[in-house]
């Protein structure tokens, strides 16, 4: 079933060398390094960090936005496969499925070492804020991950080691747990549906809940606004989608050739275009809301301020605006265009954006904030320099993220056998 997968190679003189086990030797080598950084953390604190009470979120928050970001492809076509029910997406759905669940455990993974207790990261699901927006984005988060659970376990289990490995029958206890798990993955996949629409208002609930968390900050920059929580949903769909177009022309056209139409995939792309350049068109409409119609001197004054320490407003016109455009209107145009290596590589631009909008978010507002005083309000300008502990644990969870990947294309039967799928 899984020996007609091609492993990329490289030739090197008259030899074809596999290279999969060298890029999991890599992977794990990055996971070992990040180990060093974890077991520091956990043990001395976050005073190891670069972090602040001024500063209180950096890279660590960063990543764990952008790879919640990168799995908003699982809500969009959970609804596509189970709701709207368009088959040549049902292959690419479950790889959908993966990505969601490696981006939510990727910032489970990091929310785990940026906070101060660890231990106490069970606290929001018993001890409940309903006021708090970071706690109704605590629980959706979990309870979406479970969603994806449920979600992914049929798929795992579809792989022949679990129906004709040798110690099912040797090891009768072993055989009788397989054949419970394949009756509760049979349920949750009956029950597809239902969790296809749990999964799109959790996803909906907290993305939107994430971008409202800065929204009621009040004179953050053109970053900080009204239009923020909108603005998120869109971000993860469209960097989510770009991502998913990516993963499947690799895992599909690459190392499956036949498995998904070329017609499919480059539906995916046209998807990834449309919502980039409606992301697009309001994130243009809403920088002219905050900076032109309704002009403010203290944001003016921040945005300055920002300019001079980084490219914010450079990143917000070439990284939000013009290459998203540009973007966008090829992948649009997926169907007449019809060359995967340039959409390959413009599909890599909305990912960007999307991380973009990320750190933008959560860096601008604390670099350069605006004092308590209601009566001589001012602009102050911190700084932010993180430690090797945080680049440590920062490639401990991509690597994570890319290992999981590589072996879920690897080995992970995407096609399933049973007629009633």
């Amino acid at each position: 079933m899984l020996s007609n997968i091609h492993c990329p190679t490289i030739r090197i003189g008259k030899r074809s060398v596999n290279v999969f086990p060298y890029w999991v030797s890599l992977l794990i080598a990055g996971i070992f390094f990040g180990l060093l950084g974890a077991v520091t953390v956990l043990r001395d604190g976050l005073h190891v960090t670069g972090l602040s009470n001024a500063i209180p979120w950096g890279l660590w928050i960063s990543i764990d936005l952008s790879a919640i970001a990168m799995g908003g492809c699982a809500f969009v076509f959970g609804v596509i496969v189970y709701i709207l029910r368009i088959k040549r997406f049902e292959v690419i759905g479950k790889l959908a499925v993966l990505l969601g669940f490696l981006g939510y455990s990727t910032a489970g993974m990091v929310l785990l070492f940026d906070l101060g207790q660890p231990l106490r990261f069970w606290h929001p699901v018993v001890f409940w804020q309903p006021h708090s927006l970071l706690w109704e984005v605590t629980m959706c988060v979990v309870l979406y991950l479970s969603v994806l659970i449920a979600e992914l376990m049929p798929i795992v289990l579809e792989h022949p080691v679990f129906h004709t490995h040798p110690w099912l029958t040797r090891f009768r206890w072993i055989g009788n747990l397989m054949k419970f798990a394949h009756k509760v993955a049979h349920w949750f996949h009956s029950a597809g549906p239902i969790l296809a629409v749990a999964g799109l208002t959790l996803s909906l609930l907290h993305q939107a809940s994430l971008g409202a968390t800065y929204s009621v900050l009040a004179g953050r920059g053109i970053w900080f606004n009204q239009s923020a929580p909108v603005q998120f949903v869109f971000s993860a769909m469209s960097g989510g989608i770009a991502l998913l177009f990516l993963s499947s022309v690799f895992v599909f056209r690459v190392m499956r050739p036949g498995q998904v139409s070329d017609e499919a995939l480059l539906d995916i792309a046209r998807i990834a275009g449309g919502i980039t350049l409606l992301l697009t068109y309001l994130r243009v409409w809403d920088w002219a809301v905050t900076n032109y119609y309704s002009f403010n001197r203290t944001i003016a004054l921040q945005t300055e301020v920002l300019d001079t320490v980084a490219p914010y407003t450079l990143t917000f016109w070439l990284g939000q605006a013009l290459l998203p455009i540009i973007a966008g209107s090829i992948l649009l145009g997926a169907r007449q265009i019809r060359n995967f290596r340039l959409l390959m590589a413009v599909s890599f631009l909305p990912i960007i954006a999307a991380i973009l909008t990320r750190w933008n978010y959560n860096f601008a507002g604390l670099i350069a904030s605006i004092s308590y005083d209601p009566f001589t309000p001012d602009v102050i300008l911190n700084s932010y320099t993180p430690t090797w502990v945080e680049f440590s644990v920062g490639t401990l969870v991509i690597s994570y993220w890319l290992l999981m990947f590589s072996l879920a294309a690897r080995y992970l039967p995407f096609q399933s056998t049973k007629e009633h799928h």
